[in-house]
């Protein structure tokens, strides 16, 4: 969408992120992209953590430290948001996180001879429909699923010791699309007659809710759909989809920015199209996920599970704001960091500098922009 006079709109020309080497790697060019949409959500975003997020410091001193971990750059000192549905650069570290922690507690579940199954719950959609009320169905829904005599009886007979179930939202032709990933534990492994019994019950209950909820009869294949779990990385990839499309776990092993359009848009991929255009209904549908999401958990485990599978429970934010460690490179002042994040894609660029050519490198960076200086970590000291 081009402004009057046929000018680029006012956020293609100052977010989209000129400032990445066209010969990039993937990590690096996944960075530029992250920082360049937290950047538009410091200014669009109807949350007030998520506008502080990486541009607001934290301590005493306000000043912004780099450190290096394994050659990877990153900063300390700044404010973390910790939402896992609404900000680029949290959400990339919350769901690598619960990955990494589902994927082994899986792993030693599946070692013990244990089994593990995944099922997806969806309903039917149409364009106009809001997101608040259909994402409390698809959760009111499971939570029917999972409760009354029947329940409990089924999940004896099957050795079912619990589950851990994650939201995920896309946006496409016929609208909003919520659905509901979950991985089911199952001490042992149940027989041919023991799968179908699990299937048809989980298919009838479910129909059941959301028919009396006002919805369309689910389809009969695909309204709920149980699989086996191939392998325990599955598993953590399975559940903690990130909210761009991706599975994550390995960084560097992930496919192209842009994947699975066909079925719909994602929001951090409705949020990047908005980073290119300016385009006020993408800007809208953003607001809507935003309003939609807060408070709401995205992956959510049943009691007593993560005590079965030894995995110590931390909250989201903590995760977000848990620091990575490493070596200190340089440290900023607090008054040029704040000049640093009025220039868009600098920050991720400062990084990237850093990481190939050293404080040296940095400071011709900053040099060209006229906004300060970076310095040794030593003289921290002499900048209070």
């Amino acid at each position: 969408m081009a402004a009057a006079g046929g000018r680029p709109p006012w956020h293609y020309a100052k977010h989209v992120s000129a400032q990445l080497d066209p010969a990039a790697d993937l990590r690096v060019t996944r960075r530029h992209v992250r920082y360049a949409q937290r950047e538009v959500l410091w200014r669009e975003s109807g949350l007030e953590r998520v506008r502080k997020c990486g541009r607001v410091t934290v301590g005493g001193s306000g000043h912004v430290m780099i450190r290096s971990n394994a050659g990877v750059a990153h900063y300390a000192g700044l404010t973390t948001c910790g939402s896992i549905w609404a900000c680029p650069v949290c959400s990339g570290k919350i769901r690598n996180t619960r990955a990494t922690e589902i994927s082994g507690a899986t792993a030693a579940w599946d070692r013990a001879g244990n089994g593990v199954y995944m099922i997806t719950f969806t309903a039917p959609h149409d364009m106009g429909m809001k997101l608040r009320p259909l994402i409390s169905a698809i959760a009111d829904g499971f939570r029917t699923v999972i409760s009354g005599r029947a329940w409990i009886t089924l999940r004896k007979r099957l050795g079912i010791v619990g589950t851990i179930r994650a939201m995920e939202v896309t946006y496409g032709e016929h609208g909003w699309h919520p659905h509901l990933h979950v991985l089911v534990y199952i001490s042992g492994h149940p027989d041919a007659r023991q799968l179908a019994d699990l299937t048809v019950y989980v298919r009838q209950r479910w129909a059941r809710f959301i028919v009396n909820a006002g919805y369309r009869m689910p389809h009969g294949q695909h309204g709920v759909n149980v699989i086996r779990c191939a392998s325990a990385e599955e598993a953590g990839q399975y559940i903690a989809k990130t909210q761009d499309g991706q599975a994550v776990g390995n960084e560097m092993a992930r496919a192209d920015l842009k994947q699975g359009r066909a079925g719909g848009r994602t929001p951090f991929e409705i949020l990047d199209d908005f980073r290119w255009t300016g385009d006020a209904d993408d800007l809208a549908v953003w607001r809507e996920y935003e309003r939609a999401t807060k408070g709401r958990q995205a992956i959510t485990w049943s009691k007593g599970l993560r005590k079965i599978l030894a995995v110590t429970e931390r909250t989201d934010e903590e995760i977000a704001a848990e620091e990575i460690g490493g070596e200190d490179l340089a440290v900023i002042h607090g008054d040029d960091w704040r000049n640093i994040v009025q220039v868009p894609g600098l920050a991720a660029l400062i990084l990237d500098r850093i990481e190939r050519g050293g404080l040296a490198a940095v400071n011709e960076l900053l040099d060209r922009y006229h906004v300060g200086q970076a310095r040794e970590p030593w003289m921290l000291r002499y900048l209070e």
